[in-house]
């Protein structure tokens, strides 16, 4: 858990519409948290992978600063 290493996923040309934080998993309790920068064209570049919310919306704000975009939280599952 924590931050993602994903260098195989370029964003050079590509244009980042938002932050993703998602939640992908909701069992016995616990939660799973992804985090991604989404491109245009609809594909994602994850960033983490979180079982706190708090965690994902920190590193969210962080990437959403970073690209000059907003932050979408979305409840999956």
């Amino acid at each position: 858990m924590g931050l993602l290493d994903t260098p195989d996923i370029p964003t050079d040309g590509r244009r980042v519409t938002h932050v993703r934080v998602d939640r992908i998993g909701n069992a016995g309790g616990k939660e799973l948290w992804w985090v991604a920068l989404a491109f245009e064209d609809e594909s994602t570049k994850p960033s983490g992978m979180f079982t706190d919310l708090e965690s994902a919306e920190d590193l969210g704000r962080r990437l959403a600063g970073e690209w000059g975009v907003e932050v979408t939280v979305t409840y999956v599952v």
